[in-house]
């Protein structure tokens, strides 16, 4: 069987390449907007006369809207259908964008944000599930991988397409640039996407539930946003725990009682679902640290300007779409239980690398170490999430694929959370020497991907085949 997508009918007969082309089109817009910010933070920083950990709310509120959400617009299209509900995530998105270029305010700017995050979650939603949807069981790691590859191009061409338009435009420039790659993609929708049948008279809709698991996954991720500000017994972040928690507890409990539950807790009987996304956990702390301790070790260890930094920082995304790429058919041929603890064990070897790195390597050990961080990532991410895909009813692969998004957002959130408290903590004990500080958070961010390892090896009884 071919790797690539060709224009042949899928399960549902829908032409495949088509679909295809416009649902990975929408990766990349996503992602080029999200990381051309990194581009223009500070200009945005000096417009509007804010400092960075207010800048930092631009990205972090539509992330948290995104994790609050996912799951929920998941479920949604599980019972609805997911064309309309992906159009109307451009449409939203577009508006979004065209919003904040037009933003007279850092206020303005963060609500505006904040109605893209809206239009992202639901294109996100209904993007690997609709693909899911449309090819032959058989393909899921392949989907998977060609989805991941397509979120890793946008992460690494978006701050190089976001450099030369906010030289050219501004910052403004940056979002404007979006809204015409959206009215594009709304055009092609009729023409490229085709809605599977689905059984008649669908389930009503658990909103109770909806509401109690939205905010509880808020309060839970923004408890991890300000750790690393705050501290973790900060009255703010001990309260958004305790939120989080009496919202979990009521969730059970409705949950266990309703009719039709917006997740079936069965779900997480499954030892390939539970562990799979406890292993992705993991797998995106090391991923966020990398992105969130080199910089600073390249400027004040090697004393590379930003633009050296930038150029080293590529190796991560280069080497999560090589992988992505190979990792996602290859699962679909021998099956995923070897591959996905495999890749969490090379990005652990680049761990290691980074929790010895001295200025004697010169960028060497960050290449090195970076680069086998993004092969681990883009190795593990196609035949973990093809595994938990796999365990999971198909009648709710939107709430499965929710439950990943969460699972990702936790991971990337914690690795900034113990990064950043981590680093600032132990340079501290070791009266100001950054190396050493660095060194320590690097052992510990290895310890994590150690664990991910063993986790990721746990599957369920039931032999697995390869198309599993």
């Amino acid at each position: 069987m071919s790797a690539t997508p060709n224009a042949r009918a899928g399960v549902h007969g829908v032409p495949l390449l088509p679909a295809t082309a416009l649902v990975l089109s929408g990766a990349l817009m996503s992602r080029i907007q999200d990381t051309a910010l990194s581009i223009a933070n500070p200009s945005l920083m000096v417009d509007f006369g804010v400092p960075a950990a207010t800048i930092a709310w631009i990205s972090l509120a539509p992330m948290l809207l995104s994790a609050s959400l996912l799951t929920i617009f998941g479920r949604l299209a599980d019972l609805r259908g997911r064309r309309n509900l992906y159009a109307l995530g451009i449409v939203i998105f577009g508006v979004g964008s065209a919003f904040c270029a037009l933003s007279p305010t850092f206020a303005v700017l963060v609500v505006a944000r904040i109605v893209q995050g809206l239009g992202g979650t639901l294109m996100a939603a209904n993007s690997v599930a609709y693909l899911i949807d449309i090819y032959a069981p058989s393909r899921r790691g392949f989907v998977v991988g060609l989805w991941e590859a397509g979120i890793a191009t946008g992460s690494g061409i978006g701050p190089l397409i976001g450099g030369a338009v906010i030289e050219a435009a501004g910052w403004q420039g940056s979002f404007a640039m979006i809204v015409p790659m959206g009215i594009a993609m709304v055009a092609a929708v009729p023409f490229a996407m085709k809605e599977p049948p689905r059984e008649p008279g669908s389930p009503r809709f658990d909103m109770v539930g909806a509401v109690l698991f939205g905010v509880g996954v808020a309060a839970f991720l923004y408890s991890l946003t300000q750790a690393s500000v705050a501290g973790w017994t900060s009255p703010i972040v001990l309260g958004s725990q305790a939120l989080a928690v009496a919202c979990g507890v009521l969730f059970v409990r409705v949950e266990n009682r309703v009719e039709s539950p917006m997740i079936d807790l069965r779900m997480f009987r499954s030892r390939t679902f539970t562990a799979g996304n406890l292993a992705k956990v993991a797998g995106y702390l090391p991923f966020a640290a990398h992105g969130f301790l080199l910089p600073f070790y390249l400027k004040e260890v090697l004393g590379l300007p930003p633009t050296g930094v930038g150029s080293i920082l590529v190796a991560l995304p280069a080497g999560m779409f090589a992988a992505s790429l190979v990792s996602g058919p290859l699962s679909d041929r021998i099956g995923t239980r070897v591959l996905a603890p495999a890749g969490l064990a090379l990005q652990a070897v680049g761990c290691v690398v980074l929790a010895v790195a001295t200025a004697d390597q010169g960028v060497w050990a960050p290449v090195v170490g970076t680069l086998l961080g993004g092969i681990g990532i883009g190795a593990f991410i196609a035949p973990n999430d093809s595994a938990i895909l796999a365990a999971s009813p198909r009648d709710r692969i939107g709430v499965a694929n929710g439950i990943l998004g969460v699972s990702r957002t936790a991971g990337l959130l914690l690795g900034v959370a113990i990064g950043g408290a981590g680093l600032s903590a132990r340079v501290a004990a070791h009266d100001g020497s950054f190396l050493d500080g660095f060194h320590d958070v690097y052992w510990l961010v290895t310890a994590v991907a150690i664990a991910g390892v063993a986790i990721a090896t746990v599957r369920d009884r039931a032999a697995e085949t390869p198309h599993a």
